[in-house]
């Protein structure tokens, strides 16, 4: 099992990879969306928002609903991160839960 560290090191970078989209894509995106990120192995929780082609880490209280949930335990993280499990493979062995919107899911399915 990955250690709390570990995680949120590879969380963060992941999810700094939105930032990095090219405008085409950044356009597909919603304008503004909150974020939970989850990992119940490490009972882990961090949350995000994304405003206008930005991500910004939300330290003080957390929104009541995030827009999108992900979850998933902290070595399937780790994987997708490091190339060893392609996301798309996990996400359709249930490995990794995606809450969202119809809309906001085939948007991320866009940029994932």
């Amino acid at each position: 099992m990955a250690t709390v560290e570990e995680v949120d090191a590879v969380l963060w970078q992941l999810l700094g990879r939105f930032g990095e989209v090219d405008e085409d894509l950044r356009a597909l995106l919603p304008s503004r969306r909150t974020i939970e990120a989850r990992c119940p192995d490490l009972d882990y929780v961090r949350h995000a928002e994304w405003r206008q082609g930005e991500l910004f880490v939300l330290d003080e209280a957390p929104p009541r609903r995030a827009d999108i949930r992900i979850s998933m335990v902290s070595d399937d993280l780790v994987a997708i991160a490091n190339g060893e499990l392609a996301f798309s493979r996990a996400y359709a062995s249930n490995r990794v839960r995606l809450d969202a919107s119809m809309t906001d899911l085939l948007r991320l399915r866009a940029v994932l």
